[in-house]
């Protein structure tokens, strides 16, 4: 897929600006649900640690879900620089409030506080991968994905092992046995996310508009409480196989990545004899480093078009892995010390087919949708594959009630990757 336009090195700097915002989105976002996800580690068993790891990922998630209609009907009506300030202000409040849960040791309110964050993410994600094509056009799909994903992966990264250290250091040797107490000893690292939140704020401000075309119809509270534009965007995405195939890729592997990362540190604590958060930050860190990897990858080989090829060997690659990551952890001969090893080189591996992959099938999807309607096209995109993210997080903690450990419902997650990835590459080559 030919693009034979030059980026304006003026659109470049923009750009960048637009990447600190992008990257201190992720940071932000991720950091109080290290937070939460830590104090859960801490404090409770297997079963129970899947199925409440399982809520806060899921309370992630339903934002993006019950909100897709209007975050990208809001992209589409309204400039998403507009969109994206309003947004990254509305961070700026929720993570005051959110360290004023801290320092009184609200750990339910805190809990739900999430769902709050996701929220502003939710209406912030369509009119922040929209501008991507609204800043460099088609010229700079490829290159202008591979960036946003590589900074987004940084910036989880960096979430996880920053906001993962001041966890473990806020505690230090102390033995807290409540939630509420470690919430009240990590207070402090509440107002490194107010912070954060307000230059991500300040970032925006220097994001420039652009014209382009906006939807002019107005949204109908009817249509939407009848779910009319729930159908419409999702016979839009259908109607182009290149798009729909491409959704549905991406839609199987956040699933596949959203169980991962609910079911590792429970697995990692009862399986591999890991006892310490922090290094469970760091498994979960380490498939971020192999997704940067792949990311960059696929960009070094897409400077003037879509690699297609680099969606077939991601999709392999991550495949393999999830068979391997529950393999490894059941062969009794292997010392924990190597297995955690690598299990942790495993889930690198992981990251790196999906880097390869994601790259070129967000671009293939802002490639083929309409100037108009390319918010509505992003919603429907983050409206799947969070249905399946919150699908599998539903499924997971179903089994986890029943008994189920986590080795078993890896097993699940791998057989998923292998039906669902065989039956999206076969389409995807009869089309392309």
């Amino acid at each position: 897929m030919q693009e034979n336009q030059q980026i304006d090195k003026g659109r470049s700097v923009i750009f960048s600006v637009y990447l600190v915002a992008v990257f201190l989105n992720a940071f932000v976002d991720l950091g109080h649900k290290i937070i939460i996800q830590n104090t859960i580690f801490t404090i409770y068993s297997e079963q129970t640690q899947i199925i409440l790891t399982a809520i806060v990922n899921a309370m992630i998630l339903a934002p993006f879900i019950l909100l897709f209609t209007v975050s990208g009907y809001l992209s589409d009506k309204f400039a998403k620089p507009s969109i994206m300030r309003y947004s990254a202000f509305a961070a700026v409040l929720i993570t005051l409030a959110i360290t004023y849960c801290y320092y009184n040791g609200l750990y339910k309110v805190a809990f739900g506080f999430t769902l709050l964050l996701a929220t502003q993410s939710a209406i912030y994600s369509p009119a922040k991968m929209g501008y991507i094509k609204e800043c460099l056009g088609k010229a700079g799909l490829s290159r202008g994905n591979a960036y946003h994903s590589s900074l987004v992966l940084i910036g989880i990264l960096s979430s996880i092992v920053f906001f993962g250290y001041l966890f473990k250091i806020s505690l230090g040797t102390m033995n807290l046995t409540t939630p509420e107490e470690i919430l009240m000893q990590v207070a402090p690292v509440g107002w490194v996310l107010v912070g954060f939140s307000l230059v991500e704020f300040l970032a925006t401000l220097g994001v420039r508009f652009y014209p382009t075309k906006l939807r002019e119809a107005k949204l109908s509270i009817k249509k939407l409480a009848s779910f009319h534009y729930l159908a419409e965007n999702y016979r839009s995405m259908i109607s182009n196989e290149i798009i729909w195939y491409s959704i549905l890729g991406t839609a199987i592997f956040w699933g596949m990545s959203q169980n991962l990362i609910a079911l590792i540190p429970a697995h990692a604590k009862a399986n591999l004899g890991v006892e310490i958060p922090f290094v469970v930050d760091i498994m979960l860190a380490s498939s971020i480093i192999g997704i940067m990897i792949g990311a960059f990858l696929s960009a070094r080989k897409s400077i003037d078009f879509i690699r297609i090829n680099n969606i077939y060997i991601g999709a392999r690659m991550i495949t393999v892995c999830a068979i391997l990551l529950p393999v490894i952890s059941h062969l009794a001969f292997i010392p924990n010390s190597i297995a955690l090893i690598l299990v942790t080189c495993t889930i690198v591996l992981f990251g790196v087919g999906a880097g390869m992959m994601i790259v070129p099938l967000n671009s293939l999807v802002q490639a083929h949708s309409p100037e108009d309607g390319l918010g509505s096209m992003l919603a429907g995109k983050n409206w799947l594959q969070n249905i399946a993210m919150i699908s599998l997080l539903g499924i997971t903690a179903f089994l986890a009630k029943l008994s189920f450990d986590s080795q078993d419902i890896l097993y699940l997650n791998a057989a998923i990757g292998v039906v669902g990835f065989t039956f999206v590459l076969r389409k995807l080559k009869a089309i392309l």
